[in-house]
């Protein structure tokens, strides 16, 4: 597996689709990001403000950046027949299977950080981290934001395995990606239900990353917008099992497909 998973930093690092697929999202969240906040002075944005704007922001690409990253990396070998050649070489399924996975997990954790907590620092340094949200909420929240990356990566290996083709990869993807925004949006406005974490990784994002409940505090003498969401342990429980639930259970289907299908 070691091997395997050398090989394939070799080719992610001397990739250049790796660093465009990440410059053009850091672009989109940036637009995005400064539409979002043009109606406020950019010296009163602090970091802990602006992580109560990009949680939105984040729960809408991450999925899809994650989508992209594990169908180019995983799909690409796929395409190419390297799978095949690892196989005649007498290197095990499991080997060849998890080693990807773990280095596409790899990846997409490392663009999770990249596109968080650059931003929310250079907000920090020149502005302060003000009474938005307090340093340990938001560590709390972010690090418990990498359970769906985890299983949003399993989710995609899977499909990846399974369509062997990155290109209707994608498509599937996005399209399924869409939908579940649009139904976790739809639950948001009828009821409230944690049963939907089990059913969509975005409603974990949703849940862990996009507070919702925001009104205004007085602190220093001016009032100031500040999150007054409380992340429960039940929901953090709950955002646990689901994530690592759905995990195993696409890790397992994947292999098993993977077992079965003869690599032709």
């Amino acid at each position: 597996m070691i091997n395997v998973m050398k090989a394939q930093k070799y080719q992610v690092l001397r990739s250049i689709s790796t660093y465009v697929i990440l410059l053009c999202s850091l672009i989109l969240i940036s637009v995005i990001l400064f539409a979002e906040i043009s109606g406020e002075q950019a010296e009163k944005i602090t970091g802990s403000m602006f992580v109560s704007y990009i949680g939105e922001i984040n729960m809408t690409i991450l999925p899809i950046l994650i989508l992209v990253y594990t169908a180019v990396i995983f799909g690409n070998d796929l395409t190419d027949k390297t799978v095949n050649y690892e196989l005649l070489c007498g290197i095990r399924r499991s080997d060849v299977f998890f080693g990807r996975f773990f280095v596409v997990l790899a990846v997409n954790i490392i663009v999770y950080l990249i596109i968080t907590f650059p931003p929310m620092l250079i907000f920090t340094v020149l502005n302060g981290w003000g009474h938005t949200m307090t340093v340990k909420e938001v560590v709390v929240r972010y690090s418990l934001g990498l359970l769906p990356v985890i299983r949003y990566t399993s989710f995609y290996t899977f499909i990846t395995m399974a369509v062997r083709n990155k290109a209707v990869v994608i498509g599937i993807g996005y399209v399924f990606s869409m939908i579940t925004m649009l139904l976790t949006i739809l639950k948001n406005e009828l009821f409230d239900t944690k049963v939907t974490m089990y059913l969509f990784s975005i409603d974990i994002f949703d849940r862990l990353l996009n507070p919702k409940n925001m009104g205004y505090g007085f602190f220093d003498g001016e009032d100031v917008m500040v999150v007054k969401d409380i992340l429960e342990t039940d929901t953090m429980c709950h955002a646990a099992a689901a994530s690592i639930l759905g995990t195993a259970v696409f890790l397992l289907i994947g292999y098993a497909v993977m077992r079965r299908r003869d690599m032709n």
